[in-house]
Formats: C-alpha cells, structure tokens, sequence
C-alpha cells in the first residue's frame, strides 16, 4: 500500500473535545439528584429543573431542584461530617485531596466537555483553564494538609467552626555583644542577616 493509498482511505478519528462522550455521560446519569451525606438523593420537593445548553437552546439533562428542607439536611450532614474530618489528621485529609486531584485530571478531557455543554464557554477555556485550575486548588489545599501537623510552619488552633494558622512569629532579642538578632528555629542571625557562633 502506498502513501497515496493510505491517504484516499484515512478517516478521521473521534476528536478528543466531541460532545458525543459528554451527552452520553449525561443520559446515562439523569436526572441528577443532591449529594447529600455521601450519597445521592431526591429532592424533597420532588421538582426538577432542565439544565439549558446555551449553544443550542435545548435541554441538556435535568437537575435536582433542592428548597430549605433539603439545605437543612446538607448542613446537619455537613456538622455531622465536621466533627469527624475535623479530628482527622492532615496527612490523612490530604490524602482524600490529592486523590480527588487526580480524578479530576483522570477525567479532565469530559470535565471540559461538560463545562463548555453546561455555560456555553469556549473548549479552549474549559479544558486549559477553568478543569486544570479545580485540580491545583485541591493539590494546594492537601499540601496546607499535609504541613498542618508540620511545627516548623507555625501553629494551628481549632474553634468549634474552624481552625485557625498562627504563623511563627520571630523572636527580636539583643544578645551578649549588644547586637539586635532574629531567634528563629534556633538559627541566630546579626542585623546584617549573617549567622551568629
């Protein structure tokens, strides 16, 4: 077979953006109810709302219309879960982050497609901004995770609704030359930032 041969008798491939994937995703799944204390449920009204592809004008897939009985339950299940995750230590809170990350960028080419479906924004946007930035932010987050139990990064005070970062703070104090220096992690600094003896 020549190269002429071969080019009479190539297709093209699925492209990797094609809504195609997405709207099958969606008809599978729906309607799509509330998330609800790790699991999906209906909305107590019962009503559904049509969610608009604003391409196209047409339905996309139907969602859970949620009122003030279904607020009231996400809350008393997010107070319930708080007081477990709260106790958890960071190494273990980031752990669940960086694996949610990882899905997101696993399933980024349909989270893009999805997006695009949803607002009507541009492919382009979706799939190299807006799906890579949800990713980063719950990296950052397991990585603030992670040094929360770290004492070389400060403190942390929990409240009853949340914690708190206390940053160390350096110590100023004049030593026995009379020069003002920094006490920081037991390193001694002089004010021209060179290390003491």
């Amino acid at each position: 077979m020549n190269v002429m041969e071969i080019f009479e008798t190539m297709d093209y491939g699925p492209a990797p953006e094609a809504a195609a994937p997405a709207l099958a995703w969606l008809k599978e799944r729906q309607p799509f109810g509330l998330f609800i204390n790790n699991q999906w449920v209906k909305p107590a009204s019962g009503q559904y709302l049509d969610s608009i592809n604003p391409s196209t004008g047409k339905p996309l897939t139907q969602i859970a219309a949620g009122n003030s009985a279904d607020v009231d339950a996400a809350v008393a299940a997010a107070r319930g879960a708080f007081e477990l995750w709260g106790k958890t230590p960071g190494h273990i809170r980031a752990r669940y982050m960086y694996a949610i990350a990882r899905h997101i960028q696993k399933h980024s080419r349909l989270l893009a497609v999805l997006e695009s479906l949803d607002n009507g924004k541009p492919i382009r946007e979706t799939r190299d901004i807006d799906i890579p930035l949800v990713a980063r932010h719950f990296y950052y987050h397991a990585g603030w995770a992670q040094l929360m139990a770290s004492p070389r990064h400060g403190q942390y005070r929990r409240t009853q609704t949340r914690t708190l970062y206390l940053p160390d703070r350096p110590q100023i104090r004049r030593d026995h030359t009379g020069d003002w220096s920094t006490a920081r992690s037991g390193q001694h600094r002089d004010r021209r930032g060179v290390p003491g003896r």
